[in-house]
C-alpha cells in the first residue's frame, strides 16, 4: 500500500528536478539552448523562403504551360466537332466561368449548341420527389418514355426532349420542356431548341447537408447524366478541380467513376477549367461518338490525364 512517505519522496523528487533544470538553464546550458533555438528559427526561415520560391516557380511554369496549351487548342480543336449538335446541361453549383469557357471551346471545335439547360436545385430536392414523379408521369407520353421504367422519369423526359433520339418529335419535346420549366425544375435557352446528338454536362461541387445527403444528390445528378448519354450518341460530365475548401463536397465526376455501370458508358473530365481539360472535353466527346468511353483529368480516379487521340 502506498503511504505518505512515498508521496513525500515523489514530491521532493519533482521539485529537485525542476530546480536542477532551472539551474542548468540559467547557467551552463543557457548559451547552448539559445544558440540552438536561434539556429532552428534561422533554418526554418530559410526553408520557408526556399519553398516559397519553388512554389512561385511552379506556378509560373503551370501558367506558361496553360497559356501554351490554350494557344495550341485553337489549331488542335478546330473543326473536330463540326458535324455535332450538342446540348449543354448545367448542374446546380456549376461555375459560370466554366460554363462560358466550355461553350466557347465547343463552338471553337465547330459544334452547334442546340440548347443550354440549367438544372435547378429542385431536381435533387428530396422534398420534391413526389412532385417530380407525378410531373414525370404526366410528361412522359409526350416524348414516348415508358412510365414503368426504372429511375426517376424526369431524367428520361428531359433527355429525350433534348437529344436527337427523342421519339416524340419537336412538338412533344417542346411541350415536355415547357412542363419542366413551368414546374421550376429547369431553365433553358433558346425557347425553341434544336435537338442534339450529344450532351456536355457541367457540374460543380455538391455541398451542404449531411454526407449521405451530398452523396444522394451527386448520385441523382449522375443518373441524369447517364439518361442523357442513353438518349443520344454520347455524353460527357465535366467538373472543375476540387477547390480544397474546408466545406465537405462531392464531385459528380467522381460519383460517375465510382459507379461500375455508369462509368462504362459515360465519359468524365475533371480539372475541366484548365486548357488541357477543355481539350479533353472535345476529344472525350469524339471518343463517345465513336462508341468509346474515358475518364480524364488530374484526380487519382482518372484513367489518364487526357485522351490518347489528342496526340494523334
Amino acid at each position: 500500500m502506498i503511504d505518505f512517505r512515498y508521496h513525500l519522496v515523489s514530491i521532493v523528487s519533482i521539485f529537485l528536478a525542476l530546480a536542477v533544470g532551472i539551474v542548468l538553464g540559467a547557467g551552463p546550458l543557457k548559451e547552448d539552448i539559445g544558440n540552438t533555438l536561434t539556429s532552428e528559427v534561422t533554418r526554418l526561415r530559410e526553408d520557408r523562403t526556399e519553398l516559397r520560391a519553388r512554389l512561385d516557380e511552379a506556378e509560373k511554369a503551370a501558367q506558361a504551360r496553360d497559356a501554351f496549351t490554350e494557344a495550341g487548342n485553337k489549331t488542335l480543336l478546330r473543326d473536330r466537332l463540326q458535324d455535332a449538335t450538342l446540348t449543354v446541361v448545367v448542374l446546380p453549383g456549376a461555375d459560370a466561368n466554366l460554363v462560358k469557357s466550355t461553350t466557347s471551346t465547343l463552338a471553337q471545335a465547330g459544334a452547334k449548341i442546340g440548347s443550354t439547360v440549367t438544372v435547378l436545385d429542385a431536381w435533387v430536392d428530396p422534398e420534391k420527389a413526389t412532385f417530380r414523379s407525378t410531373l414525370g408521369e404526366q410528361l412522359a407520353p409526350s416524348v414516348q418514355v415508358p412510365v414503368d421504367q426504372g429511375g426517376e422519369l424526369v431524367n428520361a423526359v428531359l433527355a429525350r426532349s433534348l437529344l436527337a433520339k427523342a421519339g416524340g418529335g419537336s412538338a412533344g419535346a417542346s411541350a415536355a420542356l415547357e412542363g419542366l420549366r413551368t414546374g421550376e425544375l429547369i431553365r433553358y435557352t433558346p425557347d425553341s431548341i434544336t435537338p442534339a446528338t450529344g450532351a456536355v454536362v457541367i457540374g460543380g461541387p455538391v455541398t451542404g447537408g449531411t454526407a449521405d445527403e451530398r452523396t444522394a444528390r451527386a448520385e441523382s445528378l449522375s443518373q441524369l447524366a447517364a439518361a442523357l448519354d442513353a438518349a443520344g450518341s454520347g455524353a460527357l460530365v465535366a467538373t472543375p478541380a476540387m477547390n480544397g475548401s474546408d466545406d465537405p463536397q462531392v464531385s459528380v465526376a467522381a460519383t460517375v467513376r465510382q459507379n461500375s455501370e455508369a462509368s462504362k458508358d459515360l465519359s468524365t473530365v475533371d480539372h475541366a477549367e484548365v486548357p488541357m481539360g477543355q481539350a479533353s472535353v472535345v476529344f472525350g466527346l469524339m471518343e463517345q461518338f465513336a462508341g468509346n468511353t474515358g475518364h480524364y483529368g488530374l484526380e487519382a480516379d482518372a484513367t489518364a490525364a487526357f485522351p490518347a487521340m489528342a496526340t494523334k
